[in-house]
């Protein structure tokens, strides 16, 4: 299944790869923006350490206020295995609609699988897997509760971690070499970057990819759900 995925990720993608993957820089760096006007990134220092506070906070929020636009990428990108014609400004749809909803979903997955990471590692990436498709389920079940729509990313993600694993496994390299070097670097403006990069170069091919096997998951789950009714 895992080869099955890949070609028909690829064959989505085919002709659309620079234009996809501008869109995740864009995205991602208009995600920065709260941490770009950050003084400590160029080296500047802060009086007190309530400043510092401040500006961490602030930064902090503005990325949670501007993250939906990750979901609608993941959006864009649902639709692009889906055949359907995409284009930028669909990035921005779930600002637009159920804006506060689409806010607190980001920052549910988030500390959820921060806890996780933060309690043992390993449950950390296990709970990775299982909420990758909660974006999916809010765009195409959106009558769904945040809890409605995480609890069905695990169900419909039951069985198959392993073949997630498999899935991105080729791009971890990638990730692993942007966070090496955020951990290298001494400018901290440098170390932002490295990962900024890494991150912006995989996710089409990972969203995509979940794109293509969350596809797959919903379509076995409405048939047995179709059965058992």
């Amino acid at each position: 299944m895992v080869q099955t995925w890949n070609e028909r990720a690829y064959e989505a993608l085919k002709g659309k790869n620079l234009t996809l993957l501008g869109w995740s820089f864009v995205c991602a760096f208009i995600l920065e923006a709260g941490t770009i006007v950050d003084p400590t990134l160029y080296g500047m220092t802060t009086d007190t350490l309530f400043a510092s506070g401040m500006w961490l906070i602030g930064s902090a929020v503005v990325s949670f206020m501007l993250y939906p636009i990750i979901i609608g990428y993941h959006w864009v990108l649902l639709g692009t295995v889906r055949g359907e014609e995409s284009q930028f400004k669909h990035v921005f749809r779930p600002l637009r609609q159920r804006y506060d909803k689409h806010v607190v979903a980001t920052i549910v997955v988030t500390v959820y699988q921060l806890l996780w990471t933060l309690l043992f590692l390993v449950p950390g990436i296990i709970k990775y897997f299982s909420y990758a498709f909660t974006f999916f389920i809010l765009r195409d079940e959106p009558n769904l509760s945040i809890r409605e729509s995480i609890t069905k990313s695990r169900d419909l993600m039951r069985g198959r971690k392993g073949e997630a694993f498999k899935l991105i496994l080729p791009f971890i390299p990638v990730y692993v070499l942007g966070l090496t070097l955020f951990f290298y670097f001494n400018t901290v403006f440098l170390a932002a970057l490295s990962l900024f990069v890494a991150t912006a170069l995989i996710r089409p091919f990972i969203v995509s990819r979940f794109a293509v096997m969350y596809e797959d998951a919903r379509h076995e789950y409405d048939e047995q759900w179709n059965r058992s009714a």
